[in-house]
């Protein structure tokens, strides 16, 4: 209950804070359903931005997804050999229409993440966008949006897929598979 904007926080805060960050991207439509993310509580980030985005429209507030292309300073120099890149291609965030315009908003990493990365936390308060920090706590380069794609009712799993394809087709995937967990 509550003001929209007091929901969408709250909201924001249960996904960012409750669903573990995985970084391990998924292949089928099923693991990126809703109700498998919270049931599974972990996912990476367009995972996380499906599921937000659901919980957002169930309490009536307007909300997409968003893609983007994201640089990350921070990727470990054996994950960015894995992948052929420090650039993550078709990251998911979310748009959230609050007082007359839209916000966007990033509930991608949980608390552990942040606090073992020593990142900045993305915090929402339902009037500022809430995106990666441009530096680590340590003052350090994090993480800049280079290119978005786009806004979007619902997922394109098929443009999301194809552009992963695409863009880590000379990725290492059972490096990449290995290290996961270790993110």
């Amino acid at each position: 209950d509550g003001p929209p904007t007091q929901k969408a926080v709250r909201l924001f805060e249960h996904v960012r804070d409750e669903i573990q960050y995985e970084f391990r991207a998924k292949h089928t439509k099923d693991e990126f359903r809703a109700s498998r993310v919270l049931a599974d509580g972990k996912g990476f980030c367009v995972q996380k931005a499906v599921l937000l985005c659901a919980l957002l429209r169930a309490a009536r507030i307007p909300s997409a997804l968003v893609l983007c292309d994201l640089k990350d300073y921070t990727l470990p120099s054996r994950i960015v050999r894995a992948m052929g890149t420090d650039t993550m291609f078709h990251h998911g965030l979310n748009a959230i229409h609050l007082n007359g315009r839209w916000l966007l908003a990033d509930a991608s990493l949980s608390p552990d993440v942040v606090e073992r990365k020593r990142y900045r936390r993305v915090d929402f308060d339902g009037e500022h966008d809430a995106l990666f920090p441009n530096a680590t706590i340590a003052g350090d380069a994090h993480a800049e949006v280079i290119r978005f794609h786009g806004m979007y009712v619902d997922l394109p799993f098929n443009q999301m897929t194809g552009a992963f394809m695409a863009a880590y087709a000379q990725a290492d995937l059972a490096a990449l598979a290995e290290m996961g967990h270790q993110f």
